[in-house]
């Protein structure tokens, strides 16, 4: 495997790590509605009774919260997943190009150096 062949496949388990996270936060912002949901519907049920008003509204106060804060972590794990795969989307490319240009013949360069080359001349731009 060359050094290239590695950073493709740690780009795809970068992305891969991202879509799981987004799965994951998107599971849990559905579990944190449903809680809210219940709670008020317990809440409406519970207006005869003599149930604590302000330990369901703190509790509501920090699910609303976090619910706010998911989403915010939501959009940037997308923004970093489209970066990841801009990244991939141009080191694929470079090996396509790459596997179009003849190696340096006669120039005393092996295929591992020339593909060195353009590595860092792609980190740089």
């Amino acid at each position: 495997m060359t050094v290239r062949d590695h950073e493709l496949k740690a780009h795809r388990f970068r992305i891969d790590e991202q879509q799981q996270k987004l799965k994951d936060l998107s599971e849990l912002k559905r579990h944190l509605h449903a809680t809210l949901d219940r709670m008020s519907k317990t809440a409406q049920s519970a207006r005869g009774t003599g149930a604590a008003p302000s330990d369901t509204a703190s509790r509501r106060e920090k699910l609303c919260r976090s619910l706010e804060e998911i989403e915010q972590q939501v959009r940037q794990t997308e923004a970093e997943l489209a970066a990841s795969q801009q990244a991939l989307n141009e080191q694929e490319h470079a090996r396509e190009g790459y596997d179009r240009v003849p190696v340096a013949v006669g120039s005393r360069r092996g295929r591992g150096q020339v593909e060195h080359i353009r590595i860092v001349r792609a980190q740089r731009d």
